[in-house]
């Protein structure tokens, strides 16, 4: 089997799904795969260009992202504005498509690149979500198959577009949070705060304050990602303060071990970020999620009882001074309930079932995370 991702470098989350993707098609199936980022590859410098203006919104006009993410959730899945925006990707997707000339293709970015196929043999055409809400530019009408992270979603995507073929299958994740699975320690009493690539986190410092008076005994780890000026300054804020217990940790791959024994999370609220917590077994707190969809995967993760929005220093002190064992117990089950640590290897199986011929799939793929799977008719 010939596979084609196809991903975009708007944040780390996509690229890291792709390569999880990538790793369980490639070791479960013995499946040739080929990854493109389809914006790059069409024009890097206008990629790069969109990538900084969607970095910037996001940091300092969160309300105006979140206003356009608003006004086109729902939009019809053939609204002009998303033939208008595939003009971005599509040349390089075609190409691709081309030159690989793959059985299946999956979209791990929300793009409309092929809602115009090329001519030739049409390969599969599967959208694997990587946000927990669903927005309507992940639908087009040339899916065979959407993989969603929870019936919610697949809810939403068939209100979206009824005929299409819709399954529950989690986010793919990195292998480390199924290979490193750790029994959570009893007495670890760990806190974590995940700031994302980037590093970015709203009053990180007042933040610090709270954990510290309402979780005395904890150690508190913040992963600051690939931000050098917010690690000196974590570590300027302890040293200031005297609070010994807060460590900054620079970038790390290994986030698995980090996440497995925290009692909570302090999360950014990316679909990628929330699946690995959800895979660790690990409740979150999201503090001023972003407007968009930080703030709608926030959202659907407090519906669902894994996790608590604070929107304000206020909600954060009577969050953190109600928090009981008891409480924590309960998200911590419902996270463990959520957690599909073996998705990227339920996707790959999912792919192969889907694509015509079948080829031979291990039985590590096909028990690597027992879900239930919700198909329309």
């Amino acid at each position: 089997m010939k596979c084609l991702l196809l991903y975009a470098s708007f944040g780390d989350g996509h690229v890291q799904v792709a390569r999880a993707l990538s790793e369980a098609l490639t070791r479960d199936l013995g499946a040739e795969v080929r990854a493109v980022d389809t914006f790059r590859q069409t024009n890097e410098a206008l990629a790069r260009m969109n990538e900084r203006i969607f970095e910037w919104s996001t940091r300092y006009a969160p309300a105006l992202y979140g206003w356009s993410y608003d006004w086109t959730r729902d939009l019809s899945i053939r609204h002009p504005l998303w033939a208008a925006l595939a003009r971005f990707s599509r040349r390089a997707a075609w190409r691709a498509i081309r030159d690989f000339e793959p059985d299946v293709i999956v979209q791990l970015f929300p793009d409309h690149a092929l809602a115009k196929l090329p001519p030739g043999r049409r390969p599969l055409v599967a959208v694997v979500l990587t946000d927990f809400a669903v927005h309507s530019r992940w639908v087009h009408p040339n899916a065979d198959l959407v993989i969603a992270p929870t019936h919610d979603a697949a809810a939403h995507v068939r209100r979206l577009r009824p005929d299409v073929r819709v399954v529950v299958g989690g986010i793919p994740v990195r292998d480390q949070f199924r290979r490193c699975a750790l029994p959570r320690r009893a007495d670890a009493r760990r806190i974590v705060m995940l700031t994302g690539g980037r590093g970015v986190f709203p009053q990180y410092e007042e933040v610090l304050e709270r954990l510290v008076s309402h979780f005395p005994d904890h150690v508190i780890e913040v992963m600051c990602g690939r931000n050098s000026r917010m690690f000196e300054g974590v570590r300027a804020f302890a040293q200031r303060s005297g609070h010994t217990s807060i460590h900054p940790i620079g970038f790390t791959d290994d986030v698995a071990s980090h996440l497995q024994q925290a009692d909570f999370v302090l999360a950014k609220a990316g679909g990628v970020t929330i699946a690995e917590c959800l895979a660790s077994g690990t409740p979150m707190v999201f503090y001023k999620p972003l407007p968009g969809q930080e703030r709608e995967n926030a959202r659907c993760i407090e519906k669902l009882g894994a996790g608590r929005i604070a929107a304000s220093l206020t909600d954060l002190d009577r969050l953190f001074a109600a928090w009981s064992p008891d409480f924590q117990r309960s998200l911590q089950a419902r996270a463990t309930e959520l957690g599909r640590p073996g998705a990227a290897s339920w996707v790959a199986a999912c792919l192969a079932r889907a694509w015509g011929n079948r080829p031979a799939v291990t039985r590590e793929a096909m028990d690597a995370a027992p879900l239930v799977v919700q198909e329309r008719g």
